[in-house]
């Protein structure tokens, strides 16, 4: 299997129901409204923010959220606002920042850093970044998030490694702190506390050359091959790399994303308590389908067996699952090619069953025999 073949199954603490619909985002408009003017943050990169917070709740990945660099604290209030919806009251969003600005950049910081630094008069300079500790606390007391936040005021070095117990686990580790130092002792301090399947995300990695080498220098350093992920902004209509972030184990946050998007589209056609085989070639998992059965395709006592040899065993294999129950067939993406493989399986398949959804991600068969049949061009998904 390649290195992506475990994240649809999520061992961690209960599900969220709330957000199951975390790709939907027309409910984040007054959100965003009432925490942009604590920000400077991007719209895409909020949002993007807002559906990994959401993602985590419906996943049940445990841990707190931490902002390593807050400002006026509008990203902490975008998570902080999340939990609130969801009625979490398990865990906090802590807010650690000097609450005094940044300090001077250094060298390894690049171009960019000193000319922001001299640069007073810039609309984005805002005194170097400084917000008092008392006014993004009266801003979470008028927001109504008090109870959903921790603050903590003064410099990196003398503020993470004293509270590390206090936070415990970490879900989401947030890192705005522009400056080499800055990044690379938030990573030193506080990544062993990232849970696994849990996220860190960088703010600065595309605008701070000392930002990319300190989150470089620690994973390789460690060892680690976490893969970076770009958020994806416009300026001017011109798109570009806005903000980064990386997935601590469990695969990427763009896998966990299809994963969610496939679940969905499965439980739009598959009642729940239906029993479905589920063609994935032992990429995706069970949890696919929450509160169905799924059957492992191809099988020996309810575990994946690997791939039919060829499509006249997978035809038996097909009909000996549809006679013990099973209504459906699932193809997930990393088996679609089954489909062009095994030209048995696909002719059976057209004349015996319905075909009600398609796409790039998924393809679903009706096996119930009695299901009228519907053209191609009627059953294709649109895809999100």
């Amino acid at each position: 299997m390649g290195a992506e073949t475990k994240q649809c199954v999520t061992t961690t603490t209960a599900r969220s129901e709330k957000f199951l619909d975390w790709d939907d985002a027309r409910d984040l408009g007054p959100i965003l409204e009432r925490v942009r003017p604590f920000t400077m943050v991007p719209a895409e990169s909020l949002v993007e923010l807002s559906r990994v917070a959401r993602a985590v709740l419906t996943y049940g990945i445990p841990g707190a959220f931490v902002e390593c660099g807050v400002w006026r604290g509008g990203s902490s209030f975008l998570m902080a606002e999340t939990l609130r919806q969801s009625g979490a009251r398990d865990r906090k969003v802590w807010l650690f920042d000097s609450y005094e600005g940044l300090p001077p950049p250094r060298e390894i910081d690049g171009q960019k850093a000193f000319e922001y630094s001299r640069n007073t008069g810039s609309p984005w300079y805002h005194d170097n970044c400084s917000a008092s500790l008392e006014l993004v606390q009266n801003a979470a007391t008028e927001l109504g998030l008090s109870s959903y936040t921790e603050f903590v005021k003064g410099w990196f070095d003398q503020t993470l490694v004293p509270n590390r117990d206090r936070i415990g686990p970490i879900a989401i580790l947030r890192i705005d702190a522009d400056w080499y130092d800055s990044v690379r002792g938030c990573l030193e301090s506080l990544y062993d506390q990232v849970v696994e399947g849990g996220f860190v995300i960088f703010d600065d990695y595309y605008t701070f050359d000392g930002c990319a080498i300190a989150v470089h220098e620690f994973l390789g350093k460690r060892g680690l091959a976490h893969q970076i992920e770009n958020v994806i902004g416009k300026w001017e209509g011109a798109e570009y790399c806005q903000s980064a972030l990386f997935r601590k184990g469990g695969g990427t946050w763009r896998w966990l994303d299809q994963c969610y998007r496939t679940a969905q589209e499965l439980a739009s056609v598959i009642p729940p308590g239906e029993t479905l085989i589920l063609a994935d070639d032992g990429a995706l998992g069970g949890d696919l389908a929450i509160g169905r059965r799924a059957i492992p395709f191809i099988e020996r006592d309810g575990q994946y067996w690997g791939p039919p040899p060829d499509g006249e065993t997978a035809v038996l294999e097909l009909e000996r699952l549809r006679l013990a129950g099973a209504n459906f067939i699932a193809f997930g993406w990393p088996a679609l090619w089954w489909l062009d493989h095994y030209g048995e399986l696909r002719e059976h398949l057209n004349s015996t069953s319905r075909r009600v959804l398609e796409n790039d991600r998924l393809m679903i068969f009706d096996l119930r025999p009695s299901s009228p049949s519907l053209s191609v061009g009627e059953t294709r998904a649109s895809e999100k």
